[in-house]
């Protein structure tokens, strides 16, 4: 398929944990770093199984914008980055669609016109059926499993009249899958949005946005003993905003607006499944919270050579009751001694506030009309967090809402950047550096219990972080071979320091997180033979992702004990990947009744066993290594698309 999400890890500065890992990283920055909106809403989790697939129609996506800085003044609450990902509106003059079948999904997206040249809907869906696949293999343990997702999507889009323009799109996804045969893991994405663009007069339009998005997941554990339980976990919000777009004169144009955000936070529940269960019901307390926005930026054109953008964002954020919450002496560990009193909140009582100005600055020189130099410098708040105590993120990680314990993340980055079109701007070149700085980042414990924990702030350690790095990119955008070439070198540290042994990690020295990889190749190529057969290519290298191995056992009170390195001190083998596609088109007569293509690919040419994770047992009172894979030799494909 077609995947957004997968052309952005191919370019430089952004990359994921490791293969069937969920989310990306970008520039040094954690997953939950990153901003992704589909049609101004946010989409908590736009992937599907484990990241090998996007949750987003590519026949029902017009295209996204990536900031990785100089972010745009109104957006905000995250640190690293943002996808403003953005759907097609759907073709006002007649009946259109597409529509591709695979061997494990198919998709369809219409096109509806309801009213010519005014208004028009696009539906799209999307299924996968791997579960023939589990099935059909020769493993006993196995033939209870599935896997299963599906998506989809609804714009409508009317142009009211030359001033006025509605847009509205309501998005739905779900996963399940159970590789195992006593649980079933399910989570799902739910979003709305609605969009009114006005045009005030020739130098002033405004857009009035109100959104709602939906994140959940559930575990449904079926065992043989009487353990039997269904666990949820829940987060909400809803966002208006109003933004106003100014053309002063030819050389200043304002942006400026305002949003106000409310969050509800389901932290999880757990109950018994049937009567013979023991599990005990258990729940937390909901969470809630406001977050708000004024920001105001201006485009400065001071010379045919000479732009800058000047912007300010002042965020806010206050957590709300009804809640209970600790606090510990100062200065002093959080852990049950430190305990000091326990406050309870009434329903929209303020628990603390948080907040602070935002600085958005970005400049660019033009050198020749295909030589520029860019720059920018800026800091972000960060009011949500995700807990999560795995090396890779997964889609059963908890967002956690800053309170009276846990505070904002808070991030600051420069960038400068050097890029040069060639050749009437068929080839594209740029190299560009950043240092960003990071603090108050989340970390865990060790042996850190995070679900369903009413007292979470005791488990987790919040420290700094700092990531610097140097992105290359060489791209040709025409011709009949084109693709790109990027190459980043990256670091992406952290240290969480304290006069207090469990607050501290690696004697309180910088260590590298577990998305650290150094160097980071992707090479994307497309070479089309003639009007109907042409062939792509992607190679991939990465940098093995950092791990904490055992260095040795001991015994005490005749008992044995593994003594571990120091957290992320090793290294599990580099990462290659080659995968090879041709494309089939049909013929290219005018009048059919659907035009279509055939492509067949293979995933992992070279079978290259490229490990997912390193773990460790115990046999027979020796400690062995094991690798896990995700796919460890060539997997083909072929897929047959169609478009009318």
């Amino acid at each position: 398929e077609r995947d957004i999400l997968s052309v952005a890890k191919a370019l430089p500065g952004i990359s994921s944990a490791g293969e069937g890992a969920m989310g990306l990283n970008v520039r040094g920055g954690k997953t939950d770093q990153n901003l992704v909106l589909l049609d101004d809403a946010v989409i908590y989790n736009p992937q599907h199984f484990f990241g090998i697939f996007q949750a987003l129609n590519p026949f029902t996506t017009k295209g996204v914008d990536i900031y990785k800085g100089a972010i745009p003044v109104e957006f905000g609450g995250r640190l690293s980055s943002v996808f403003d990902i953005r759907s097609k509106n759907g073709n006002e003059e007649k009946l259109s669609g597409e529509g591709s079948v695979g061997p494990v999904t198919a998709n369809l997206a219409l096109e509806i016109p309801l009213e010519k040249e005014k208004s028009s809907l696009i539906v799209g869906g999307r299924a996968a059926y791997a579960d023939w696949i589990l099935r059909s293999l020769d493993e006993e343990s196995l033939n209870n499993s599935n896997a299963s997702f599906f998506d989809g999507i609804i714009k409508y889009h009317n142009k009211v009249n030359e001033k006025n323009d509605v847009k509205a799109t309501a998005y739905y996804s779900r996963d399940a899958f159970s590789i195992t045969s006593d649980s079933l893991y399910k989570y799902n994405n739910r979003l709305f949005s609605l969009r009114w663009n006005h045009n005030i007069n020739d130098k002033t339009n405004t857009a009035l946005i109100l959104n709602n998005s939906n994140y959940g997941f559930g575990i449904d554990f079926d065992g043989e003993t009487n353990t039997d339980f269904n666990l949820d976990y829940g987060i909400n919000e809803t966002e208006i905003k109003y933004k106003l777009r100014t053309s002063l004169n030819t050389k200043n144009t304002l942006d400026y607006g305002a949003s106000a955000k409310y969050y509800s936070v389901n932290p999880g529940s757990i109950e018994p499944d049937g009567n013979e269960s023991d599990i005990a019901p258990r729940s937390i307390d909901n969470e809630q919270a406001v977050e708000g926005a004024l920001f105001i930026g201006d485009e400065l054109t001071l010379n045919e050579k000479l732009s800058v953008n000047l912007g300010v964002r002042y965020a806010f954020f206050a957590a709300l009751g009804k809640a209970t919450q600790r606090t510990y002496e100062d200065g002093m560990p959080k852990n049950e001694s430190t305990v000091q009193d326990t406050i309870s909140y009434s329903s929209g009582e303020n628990i603390k506030t948080y907040g602070g100005p935002e600085v958005r600055l970005s400049a660019r020189y033009l050198f020749t009309p295909d030589f520029s130099v860019k720059a920018s410098l800026n800091n972000s708040y960060q009011f949500l967090h995700t807990l999560s105590n795995n090396t890779t993120v997964s889609p059963i990680d908890t967002w956690k809402l800053s309170d009276l314990n846990i505070t904002p993340q808070k991030g600051y980055q420069a960038s400068l950047g050097f890029y040069k079109n060639f050749k009437e701007n068929e080839y594209e070149l740029s190299i560009e550096g950043y240092y960003k700085k990071m603090e108050d980042v989340l970390d865990f414990k060790t042996g850190a219990n995070l679900f369903l924990n009413e007292n979470v702030e005791t488990q987790i350690l919040q420290g700094d972080g700092k990531a610097y790095g140097v992105e290359f990119l060489l791209k040709k955008k025409s011709g009949d071979l084109n693709g790109w070439l990027s190459y980043t070198y990256s670091r992406s540290l952290y240290r969480f320091d304290s006069e207090f042994s469990e607050e501290r990690i690696n004697n309180g020295d910088f260590f590298p997180s577990n998305f650290d990889k150094p160097h980071d190749v992707s090479v994307i190529t497309n070479y089309r033979f003639t009007r109907r057969y042409s062939i792509s290519a992607n190679f991939v290298y990465q940098t093995g992702r950092p791990i904490t191995y055992p260095i040795g056992t001991f015994r005490f009170n005749n008992a044995d004990f593994v003594a571990f390195s120091d957290r992320n001190k090793f290294r599990i083998p580099d990462f290659y990947r080659l995968d090879l596609g041709l494309n089939i088109e049909g013929n290219h007569k005018k009048n059919k009744l659907a035009h279509s293509f055939v492509t067949i690919s293979v995933y992992n040419v070279l079978g290259r066993n490229n490990p997912y994770s390193v773990f460790f047992v115990t046999d027979d009172g020796e400690v062995k290594a094991l690798q896990s894979s995700i796919f460890s030799i060539p997997i083909p494909s072929i897929t047959y698309n169609f478009k009318f």
